[in-house]
């Protein structure tokens, strides 16, 4: 009777954490996470921080780019490092970080062949430390995709995952558009002013030797009997 009770309490604690692994509820402690990558070239999160050591973890990638992209999501193996500059950094660069001489290898390497969930894992770490991980994709890491993921502690307060500027941008194109578009007010109205004080101080015609508009036409002047 006692281990048929186990066995169900078991069953039925598996089957919650499974839910719980599909409706994306990440813990930081938990053996387990989910990151999805979006149509905005981003990760979310971008930050995973005490997770933890000496733990082979799972994760579930979610290609959720309604374009159907391909993303990857691979966690570099060097430790305590964060890849500088992204947007001036070349796809060939960011291969050696992530497959090649610049880290010995990486905690794993995920990728999405379209829209749709990819189980992978994430190689135990021994000791506390940080990590980015990135989409090898070309052109993906330099338009901000990236992010952070910490074993045993928390992320740094320096690590930056402000998105890089890859061009003037939307603001600009904004703003330079309004003074365009005041510019061509001001002129209309200053036409149209302009227009009504010229009429203002315009010389009635009386003065010019016409007659006054709606006035009886002038009668010629009589003869002397």
């Amino acid at each position: 009777m006692a281990i048929a009770l186990l066995l169900v309490v078991g069953g039925a604690t598996a089957k919650v954490a499974a839910a719980a692994r599909e409706e994306g509820a990440v813990n930081d402690t938990s053996a387990y996470v989910n990151v999805t990558a979006t149509g905005s070239y981003s990760f979310v999160p971008n930050e995973l921080q005490n997770l933890p050591t000496n733990t082979t973890i799972s994760v579930i990638f979610t290609d959720g780019d309604p374009s159907g992209a391909l993303h990857t999501f691979t966690i570099l193996g060097c430790p305590d490092l964060q890849i500088p500059n992204p947007s001036s950094v070349s796809t060939d660069t960011l291969n050696e970080y992530a497959y090649g001489s610049k880290c010995p290898t990486h905690l794993t390497n995920i990728n999405a062949t379209g829209t749709g969930n990819f189980p992978g894992t994430i190689s135990a770490v021994s000791t506390p430390s940080w990590y980015e991980f990135v989409c090898t994709e070309s052109g993906h890491f330099a338009l901000g995709m990236y992010g952070f993921i910490a074993f045993g502690m928390a992320l740094p307060a320096n690590i930056s995952l402000g998105v890089p500027s890859t061009g003037p941008g939307t603001a600009v194109f904004i703003i330079v558009g309004t003074i365009v578009a005041l510019t061509v007010i001001a002129i209309v109205l200053g036409f149209v002013v302009g227009k009504r004080e010229g009429s203002r101080h315009e010389m009635p015609p009386e003065r010019l030797g016409y007659p006054e508009p709606g006035s009886p036409p002038a009668r010629p002047p009589e003869r002397p009997a």
